[in-house]
């Protein structure tokens, strides 16, 4: 379903928002204090504002009346009274909002002042790297709310050759297997799939549960 979207603040973070949800054919009003940081970005919004929110939230106000914004994104980078104050603005006007923070003390704040959704990009993207470059097996991963997260991991010789009733992941590990990428083929497994060497899997569960697959995934057979 279209939604109409403000987003505040046009920096890289803001831009990449602003490009990801253009892709999937949403409105955007995008606000930012800088008029070149909406050039790159001009094709792919409805409209913008030049604004500071910091001295001009009245304006910020106005725009939000007369508006009709399902969502918001708080993209302000360093400018934490702006973010501060947008949020309370949109808050204010019943819009969903969600948040960038540059670390967590401002996170918990913005929280208590009602932000939907907190986001720590350099964080989030730090950790996401460290964790593919730390194992080879793990090819991308995608974290999730409250300890869940989606990785796609090649299959290890444990499972190869293996029919997924045989290996009754979901009871043993408590994870789910969600496709299987064969080649060019991607795969929505049954009970029959068999998996063989050289396909990658997205497998969705708890972290710690997933870390108990990985390490089954890559054993050894035995008699080898």
């Amino acid at each position: 379903m279209k939604k109409s979207f403000i987003v505040v603040g046009v920096g890289r973070f803001g831009r990449g928002v602003i490009e990801g949800l253009y892709e999937k054919g949403h409105d955007i009003f995008a606000v930012d204090v800088d008029e070149e940081a909406l050039d790159p970005v001009r094709e792919m919004i409805v409209s913008g504002a030049i604004l500071d929110v910091g001295e001009d939230d009245e304006e910020l106000i106005k725009i939000v009346g007369e508006k009709n914004f399902d969502e918001a994104v708080v993209a302000i980078g360093q400018e934490f009274e702006g973010a501060l104050i947008a949020t309370h603005i949109l808050k204010e006007a019943g819009i969903p909002v969600s948040v960038k923070a540059s670390s967590e003390r401002r996170g918990n704040v913005l929280s208590k002042m009602g932000a939907d959704r907190v986001v720590f990009p350099e964080r989030d993207i730090g950790r996401r790297l460290a964790h593919i470059i730390s194992n080879d097996t793990v090819i991308d991963l995608l974290e999730l709310p409250q300890g869940f997260v989606v990785e796609q991991i090649e299959v290890g010789i444990r499972f190869t050759g293996r029919t997924f009733v045989e290996m009754d992941i979901p009871k043993r590990f408590g994870v789910y297997i969600l496709l299987v990428y064969r080649g060019n083929e991607t795969i929505q497994p049954v009970a029959a799939t068999v998996l063989k060497a050289g396909d990658e899997i997205v497998v969705f569960g708890e972290r710690v549960k997933l870390a108990e697959f990985e390490k089954e995934n890559f054993k050894e057979k035995k008699g080898r």
